[in-house]
């Protein structure tokens, strides 16, 4: 074989050579470590369910995960504690005094007494606390008005030391027929001790002036001064008459 021919075979195995290194390299083929090194490592991240979740797009255990800081171990900011709100309590007003507005009288000259068995005014004074004295007569609208209330201001402190006196003073005869007045007396349900004023002296002198009134209703206490005294049978009067009764039921 001529010379000439020897290195024609021989640059033809180089160029092969080089060439099958060349392809090696760019098809990333090879064995063992070299082409192992070739290759991502494949990393596979225990899903909280217990299952395999693919970490594909995740970051690497040793790459800091962005977010905000953890507050374990960090100072806590202070807190300042704002004071409780003062809460008033709401106190009741004390109830203003009584006035004492004079000292009462007394019932003389009386034809006599119903529904009792007492003969003055002093008796029953001494016996309660509280005396209620109204001027009436049974043929008088205004004073029929005002029975309901006082029949429920007997019935809420006739047994706490509170009696009525009901002074039947007739405006015209026939309201001074005894049997009138004890018929009427029973149709309006007036259990209170009732005096019989027929003659209307104790009328004009516990109402001194020009004009005296049906009715008229004094509260006394025990000491006989003058608590209370309204004319008219307005629903207010009433009203006004029951808390003085019970303001000086408590003040007793």
């Amino acid at each position: 074989m001529s010379s000439s021919v020897v290195r024609y075979l021989a640059l033809g195995v180089l160029v092969a050579g080089l060439a099958a290194i060349a392809w090696t390299t760019l098809s990333g083929g090879g064995s063992g470590e070299d082409a192992v090194s070739s290759f991502a490592p494949t990393t596979t991240v225990l899903a909280a369910d217990g299952g395999d979740e693919d970490s594909a797009g995740a970051q690497s255990s040793d790459t800091p995960i962005e977010g905000p800081p953890s507050s374990v171990g960090a100072p806590s900011e202070e807190t300042v504690s704002e004071p409780a709100p003062t809460t008033s309590v709401p106190t009741t007003a004390a109830p203003e005094p009584i006035p004492v507005l004079g000292e009462a009288d007394t019932l003389t000259g009386l034809d006599g007494w119903l529904n009792t068995g007492v003969t003055s005014l002093e008796e029953i004074r001494a016996d309660n606390q509280i005396t209620v004295v109204q001027f009436w007569t049974f043929g008088c609208r205004n004073c029929k008005n005002t029975l309901e209330a006082l029949g429920r201001l007997y019935d809420d402190f006739g047994d706490r030391g509170v009696e009525i006196v009901g002074v039947h003073s007739p405006e015209f005869s026939y309201e001074a027929d005894v049997d009138n007045i004890i018929e009427a007396a029973a149709e309006l349900n007036v259990t209170w001790p009732i005096a019989l004023d027929t003659n209307k002296r104790n009328f004009h002198r516990w109402q001194e002036g020009p004009t005296a009134y049906w009715p008229r209703v004094y509260v006394i206490d025990s000491d006989n001064q003058i608590r209370f005294d309204r004319t008219g049978d307005g629903r207010a009067t009433y009203e006004q008459l029951y808390a003085t009764v019970e303001q000086l039921v408590a003040d007793a």
